[in-house]
């Protein structure tokens, strides 16, 4: 039982008053003139038949009518109990939404999320429901529609916040899901967040009916200052047979005044540099550290800022990533006519690269056995498919884990013993009067995959003059001319990858070595059948990798037999042995070995957190509400904090409106005291006439 204005209880002091009254109470008697009082004997006047009570149950009643009215104004209600579901409206489906991204960690916010979102299933009546649903990029439904307040709390007491952004419109569609579920008359959704302009898109399918009751509570106090580092990059260079890496990141400051901080870089758990950066109110700096030898597979690595007051959130507080030695990367480029015309752009964009770069070796004629030994990749630009035992040794090749380009030219003939190793039969020479170009580029593919975005290259600029038309067998088509035939098919064979261009890579049949595209295009194209640069240093939290796809110093890797992904903050992830795909859930160093094995430097894939769920800058609630839809309640937009518990008793007395039944028993009680009073007051007229009769 609680009261919703618990002030006017003070008034049942007053309830004292009459009894004191009635009991304190003396009648004098009044002096009457009399002419003579010689034969009257003096005796001293007492009336004590007004100091004690006659009707107690006409005193009770009055007592308890005052009583109930000032309750009645005290407005009473009850949480939990058979009462709990007196009066009011009808039954409730009440969908809570509890959001757990990261930023909800900033301060006691998730204590008070969580506190919030205990009241509201303690307050469910018996004939309401309730569901719990918990989100940051994508929502999960905890409980369905059930009246449980033991459950609700046992579970948000496990639960935590986690490594990802917040996504509202992903929660209110899952909500609206569930209300569509229930066949109770009245339906409410709680929505607990601290509500980041970044969370939310509008979105014409994330919205709610107009029956719908929307209460959001606000978490944290906006404007609250961060420091975020993000932009992790890692710069390689070679150094002989060694190579260095150098380090850099950038420190956000989201607060209003100038923030002095260490920033850490550890290796392998091993400290080796600090930095002492100050970033002003509202911008960024940059911090870069010495380099350091890179010598170790899969070695771990991380960035921190050094734990203070005034920080803000903690999860964006340090960066994790993983990097392996790689070195240049030998290609063997066979050159048909031995005079390196057809390879000069070739070569030259091959000798252009930053860091970690290529080492190219210009051969005429098939390649020997001691030449593929100390290969990474073989080009065929315009050459022949080598036929005999330097056939066998280019297969041998790229089974063991080399990559073969086939570029094809006027010359490029296959034997057809070994056309089936290749991933498309190469037929003829295709010339038309029209030009054509590429229409359809693989932006999934690792080649591709750096052109995805705006302004990052144009393939369709580049004309195409002619070329040799491939019939694909079990490759895969990763870019098509814009009349429909393969331009580019990979295929896997063994350890290795193969990949077939239908023209060349010269200016004989194509300008596509004028385009701005031609020197990322081969980079990337040799890296590729190198086994390097898909092994990222670092993936954002929430994100899936192909770990069967992770390659390191040229040699594609295979998960170990009967190895699980152990998670950051303990615990283990199964892998599936036919895809290989492990979706990071949170931040930090996911390990990817056998259970009960640890080695020094284990296959490994590092985690950070999106940045932008650093930006603490916070939505235009109303504006939110409106978009979505739904009734909004009294209680909306309310900042959590002290006042929840009233917002909370509110919603129970508005519901139960017990007020108004004590007001009922007020006017039965004095309409029965008004009769009792007057059959008591017509008796004691009927006996004082008789005794006076």
């Amino acid at each position: 039982m609680g009261f919703l204005t618990p002030i006017f209880l003070v008034a049942l002091a007053g309830l004292a008053v009459p009894v004191l009254i009635h009991l304190t109470r003396q009648e004098k008697g009044k002096p009457l003139g009399f002419p003579s009082l010689m034969f009257l004997k003096r005796i001293p006047f007492e009336e004590t038949s007004r100091r004690r009570i006659r009707h107690w149950v006409l005193l009770v009643m009055r007592l308890a009518a005052l009583g109930l009215l000032v309750a009645a104004f005290a407005r009473p209600f009850v949480r939990g109990g058979a009462l709990a579901s007196v009066g009011g409206p009808g039954p409730e489906e009440v969908v809570i939404l509890l959001d757990r991204s990261y930023s909800m960690d900033l301060g006691d916010n998730w204590a008070r999320a969580v506190d919030h979102a205990r009241g509201v299933a303690t307050a469910l009546r018996p004939q309401d429901r309730a569901s719990l649903v918990t989100f940051s990029e994508t929502p999960h439904l905890v409980h369905r529609s059930i009246n449980d307040p033991a459950r609700f709390a046992a579970t948000l007491d496990t639960l935590r916040t986690g490594s990802l952004a917040t996504r509202i419109g992903p929660a209110i569609k899952l909500a609206r899901s569930t209300l569509a579920a229930s066949e109770l008359p009245r339906q409410r959704v709680v929505l607990i967040s601290d509500f980041q302009r970044t969370g939310w898109r509008p979105d014409p399918d994330a919205t709610l009916p107009a029956e719908v009751t929307m209460e959001t509570v606000v978490m944290g106090e906006e404007g609250a200052a961060n420091l975020a580092l993000t932009d992790l990059e890692l710069d390689r260079q070679s150094a002989g047979n060694r190579e260095r890496v150098t380090v850099s990141a950038r420190l956000i400051n989201t607060g209003d005044a100038v923030s002095t901080t260490e920033v850490t870089l550890a290796i392998d758990d091993t400290d080796i540099g600090t930095a002492t950066v100050t970033a002003p109110p509202g911008g960024a700096i940059p911090v870069t550290f010495d380099p350091f030898t890179l010598t170790h597979p899969f070695t771990r690595g991380e960035v921190r800022v050094a734990e203070a007051p005034g920080n803000g959130l903690g999860e964006d507080n340090t960066l994790h990533f993983v990097a392996s030695p790689g070195g240049n990367l030998s290609v063997l480029i066979v050159d048909p006519l031995g005079q390196g015309n057809s390879n000069l752009y070739l070569r030259g964009a091959l000798g252009i690269a930053e860091g970690a770069g290529f080492g190219t070796v210009l051969v005429r004629g098939a390649p020997s056995e001691s030449q593929l030994a100390g290969a990474d990749v073989v080009v065929l630009n315009a050459a022949p498919f080598p036929g005999g035992g330097a056939g066998d040794r280019l297969r041998a090749f790229v089974e063991d884990g080399g990559g073969l380009l086939l570029a094809l030219g006027q010359r490029s003939t296959v034997p057809s013993v070994h056309a089936e190793f290749l991933p498309a039969t190469v037929g003829p020479v295709t010339e038309g009067a029209e030009e054509r170009r590429l229409g359809f580029v693989d932006y999934d593919h690792a080649v591709f995959e750096a052109f995805m975005g705006p302004r990052s290259g144009d393939f369709s600029q580049a004309s195409f003059y002619r070329t040799r038309r491939l019939d694909v067998t079990d490759g895969r088509v990763t870019a098509q001319f814009d009349d429909g035939t393969p331009a580019l098919v990979e295929g896997r064979r063994g350890k290795g990858r193969i990949l077939v261009w239908a023209s060349g890579l010269d200016r004989f049949w194509n300008n596509l070595a004028l385009q701005p595209v031609y020197l990322p295009f081969v980079h990337r194209v040799t890296r590729f059948l190198g086994g390097r640069g898909e092994a990222q240093p670092w993936h954002l939290a929430g994100s899936t990798v192909n770990l069967s796809a992770l390659a390191e110093a040229g040699t594609t890797l295979e998960i170990p037999i009967g190895a699980v992904a152990m998670e950051p903050g303990g615990g283990s992830v199964a892998l599936d042995p036919s895809n290989s795909l492990l979706r990071l859930a949170s931040r930090g160093i996911w390990e990817i070995r056998p259970p009960g094995d640890r080695p020094e430097h284990p296959m490994a894939v590092a985690a950070n957190v999106d940045v932008t769920e650093s930006d603490l800058a916070r939505l235009d609630v109303e504006e939110f509400v409106g978009a979505v839809g739904g009734e909004p309640t009294a209680g909306d937009s309310a900042v959590a904090d002290a006042g929840t518990v009233e917002i909370q008793a509110a919603d129970f007395e508005r519901r139960q409106s017990f007020w108004r039944y004590l007001l009922a028993a007020v006017f039965l009680l004095m309409v029965s005291e008004t009769v009792l009073a007057n059959r008591l007051s017509r008796s004691r007229i009927k006996e004082e006439s008789a005794v006076v009769g």
